[in-house]
C-alpha cells in the first residue's frame, strides 16, 4: 500500500512539473510528510528530482549561455554558502572555527 501512495505522489508530482516546469520537490515533500516524517521523504526525492532537473536541462537551450548569465549568482551562492559553515551554521559538527579564528586574530 505504501509503494501505491508514493507512486501515485510522484506522478502527481511529475505532472505538476511537466506542466508548470517547477514543483515537482514542493507537492512531493507535501504529500509524502502526510505518511512519513520529512526526513525519510527528502531522502526519496533526491533521485526523481535530480533526473528531471538534468532532463529539463538536456532538452532545453544550450548549457554555456546559461552558465554565462548565471556565472556571478552561483559563484556568490558557493561563497556564502563556504562563509556560512566557516562562521558556524554547522555548529553541531563542532564548527565555530572561524570565529575562534577571528577572535584570535582581532584581539590577540
Amino acid at each position: 500500500m505504501e509503494i501505491l501512495f508514493i507512486t501515485a505522489v510522484f506522478i502527481v508530482a511529475g505532472l505538476v512539473k511537466g506542466v508548470t516546469g517547477m514543483g515537482l520537490p514542493t507537492v512531493a515533500i507535501a504529500l509524502l510528510s502526510l505518511r512519513m516524517p520529512p526526513l525519510q521523504a527528502a531522502a526519496l526525492l533526491i533521485v526523481p528530482s535530480s533526473v528531471t532537473n538534468v532532463w529539463q536541462l538536456a532538452a532545453g537551450p544550450s548549457v554555456y549561455p546559461l552558465w554565462q548569465r548565471f556565472r556571478w549568482v552561483m559563484l556568490a551562492i558557493c561563497a556564502g554558502v563556504a562563509g556560512a559553515f566557516a562562521l558556524g551554521a554547522a555548529a553541531w559538527s563542532g564548527g565555530c572555527w572561524a570565529w575562534r579564528w577571528l577572535a584570535t586574530v582581532c584581539w590577540d
